[in-house]
């Protein structure tokens, strides 16, 4: 058989009853055992006052015939209240003589039960027809010998019933308040869980492609209003790198389309040619090499870019980051004529992919190549400071606008573009190496007035210096064709 499946609303609430119901059974055991305990006393207290006035009824008597005389007056004196069930007596006496105030046998029966070893200690017995009966056994001396025992007995029946008529109403009051209780909490739970219903729906929505739905949570910031806001932020994260992912697959669908559609239509016109002249059929080859070139260089930004947003940085090693710097700008000068400046100020060791950080600081210079023109001056710089190494590439052209500052880190972005090309990746490679290394990439500039991009890494402090990069480990190609004969600068900003 299949239980049926309660809601967490349902379960909180039926949890609170059954617990309630548990905490306020005990109460109610401990008042009723309570009450019951000072009942009893009060019995015992009875008990007690009656034996007293039975002492004083017998003290002094000549002798145990006497003794038995004041006994007998004693209990004829009583024996309406015996009628009434209110406090029975049965005196025993060592010549066999029995004296009581009720006619009752069964109860006298009872009474004589009780063991003698229990004198001095009022008990309680079951009376098959009276109940519960509390019974005193009290030793009768004369002359310092134990000639009898006298047993009084008062019944529990009017306690029992003083105790059921206070259980009955502290039960309905009970059963009152569980519920009570029970339909508190199921409303209480049901606003504080209200959140919680919201995530199902909004998550619901979102299984159908609608990323832009939020919980908005305004309550009090509990456990349940944190993962709404948790939720919220997830939901943000998620939306972004969606648009960024569906943004970069148009980009990356026209970036690679063009280059074939390039190579394409120049093979086709070769195609449809007779007899091509030489020149002709060395030009299309040229041209399809150098798309297929532009396109390999793509694909491997893309791959680069993806490796290190799904978190697989490559081998890291302690190296001095100025040895790097003086690598890339030895490769560098041969880009362009321009004012190449070179500041490394000492050994900085950092902890990094070497191959990497070439990349991302080749793809500044080309970056800065494409925006300066001959003989402006483009200067690298490395120092330490702080426990943060920083490398610096700085130049002396057009500058970034400012509103296209927040914008120079995102995919194929172009800075200045109002005819709809499109840069490359670059400058997001850049910033992505930075972060997987733990630092961060900034920029500063001005229109007109030259631009520097700073990658800032930990340093490793303490540390013995490091040996040189070997000069055979390969410095990767700047995206959009670094490394051939005649290098097209990267379309990065």
């Amino acid at each position: 058989m299949t239980v049926p499946a309660f809601s967490l609303r349902v379960r909180l609430t039926l949890l609170w009853s059954a617990v309630s119901l548990v905490v306020l059974l005990g109460l109610e055991l401990l008042t009723v055992a309570v009450v019951s305990a000072e009942l009893n006393a009060t019995v015992d207290r009875d008990l007690a006052l009656e034996a007293r006035q039975y002492e004083q009824r017998v003290a002094g008597a000549s002798g145990i015939d006497d003794l038995e005389e004041r006994a007998a007056a004693f209990l004829r004196e009583d024996a309406g209240d015996a009628d009434g069930l209110a406090v029975v007596y049965r005196a025993s006496f060592a010549d066999g003589r029995v004296l009581s105030n009720s006619g009752d046998e069964g109860l006298r029966a009872t009474m004589a039960a009780v063991p003698s070893a229990a004198a001095g200690r009022p008990a309680t017995v079951r009376d098959p027809v009276h109940g519960d009966v509390r019974v005193a056994v009290i030793a009768i001396e004369q002359d310092g010998q134990r000639v009898g025992e006298l047993r009084i007995a008062a019944p529990l029946s009017t306690i029992e019933s003083t105790v059921g008529s206070l259980l009955t109403p502290l039960l309905v009051a009970n059963a009152g308040l569980i519920a009570l209780g029970g339909l508190i909490a199921y409303v209480v739970l049901g606003r504080g869980l209200a959140p919680v219903r919201t995530i199902t729906s909004t998550a619901a929505g979102i299984s159908e492609g609608d990323l832009s739905r939020r919980i908005g949570h305004r309550g009090p910031r509990d456990e349940v209003g944190t993962l709404a806001e948790t939720f919220d932020a997830m939901l943000a994260r998620l939306q972004g790198s969606f648009e960024q992912r569906q943004a970069f697959y148009a980009l990356a669908s026209h970036e690679l389309r063009t280059p074939l559609t390039i190579v394409r239509g120049h093979l086709e016109v070769l195609r449809r040619t007779d007899r091509p002249e030489p020149e002709e059929v060395r030009e299309t080859l040229d041209i399809a090499l150098e798309e297929l070139d532009r396109i390999t260089d793509e694909v491997n930004d893309m791959l680069l870019l993806g490796r290190m947003l799904l978190g697989q940085p490559g081998p890291r090693q302690e190296v001095d980051a100025g040895f790097v710097l003086r690598e890339v700008h030895r490769r560098a000068r041969g880009l362009a004529v321009r004012d190449w400046q070179l500041d490394v100020a000492g050994p900085v060791t950092v902890r990094a992919d070497t191959e990497q950080l070439s990349r991302a600081l080749l793809n500044l210079v080309t970056n800065a190549v494409r925006h300066t023109h001959e003989g402006e001056r483009v200067r690298l710089a490395c120092r330490g400071s702080h426990g943060w190494a920083q490398l610096e590439v700085t130049d002396s052209g057009d500058g970034i606008p400012e509103p296209d500052l927040p914008h120079v880190f995102a995919p194929w972005y172009r800075v200045g573009a109002r005819d709809g090309s499109v840069g490359g990746l670059g400058l997001m490679i850049v910033r992505e190496v930075a972060r997987a290394h733990g630092g961060d990439v900034q920029v500063a500039s001005r229109e007109r007035a030259g631009t520097t991009f700073t990658i800032r890494l930990p340093l490793v402090e303490s540390a013995p210096a490091p040996s040189p990069a070997p000069e055979r480990t390969p410095v990767p190609r700047a995206a959009g064709g670094a490394g051939r004969a005649a290098p097209a600068p990267p379309r990065v900003r």
